[in-house]
């Protein structure tokens, strides 16, 4: 029986590693093709048939040819992510954490793939909050943001009366959205700028201050009205 079990998980296990293995290949072959002759131009049915499967196997690996782009995308931040972590412990403050991270991270990213991840953002915006689809499109950067904001927290930069998993999906939703502006016109917008714009909102975010000042003196108006009632 034990034997039986040993054989059963060596089975398995080379199952498992021979769909990793199809998956990696799938997504080689598709990004030279997108690299090669344009995203656009090329089809499913091309890169089943250069990868040497059925069209009905690639489908059932990717649905769609942006979750090719995705899972590109994806593991090319996990190589970034270690890098990332490493540099936000050496930095003083959130604002320069978020600062270097944003342009650590787009400048790996995007100096040399910008056609490919335009597709790949747009087809993450798409899906960002989309009901129909079963898991939210990770961008992989959940866990960086993550701690850039406890950090924060234990430190007195950010607050935390709020939800941790809400500001992380904010963090990753401006900066994300900073690269689409970016990338919609790199000539238009100034990619450094554009980040330090959306580091600034995030964390001081679009007031003057003058709202808070005047809750407050409505608050303390009424502390001493109601005062003078007594």
């Amino acid at each position: 029986m034990k034997f039986n079990n040993m054989d059963s998980e060596s089975h398995i296990n080379r199952r498992e590693r021979k769909k990793l293995e199809t998956r990696q290949k799938i997504t080689k072959i598709a990004m030279y093709l997108f690299k090669k002759q344009g995203f656009g131009f090329t089809t499913m049915e091309q890169i089943a048939e250069e990868v040497d499967i059925s069209k009905a196997t690639l489908y059932n690996y990717f649905p769609v040819k942006e979750s090719i782009i995705s899972e590109y995308w994806q593991n090319n931040v996990k190589d970034l992510k270690y890098h990332l972590l490493k540099m936000i412990q050496l930095m003083p403050d959130t604002s320069s954490r978020i600062e270097k991270t944003f342009a650590r991270a787009a400048n790996e990213l995007f100096k040399s793939k910008q056609d490919i991840y335009k597709v790949y953002l747009n087809h993450w915006l798409r899906n960002f909050n989309n009901p129909s689809v079963s898991v939210r499109k990770e961008s992989g950067f959940e866990d960086i943001f993550s701690m850039i904001l406890k950090l924060g927290q234990q430190s007195g930069d950010i607050r935390k009366d709020l939800p941790l998993e809400i500001m992380v999906k904010h963090l990753e939703f401006m900066f994300l959205t900073a690269c689409i502006n970016w990338l919609s016109d790199p000539k238009l917008f100034s990619l450094e700028k554009t980040l330090n714009h959306t580091v600034l909102l995030f964390l001081d975010g679009a007031g003057t201050g003058a709202r808070s000042k005047k809750t407050k003196i409505k608050s303390d108006g009424k502390d001493a009205s109601q005062g003078s009632l007594l």
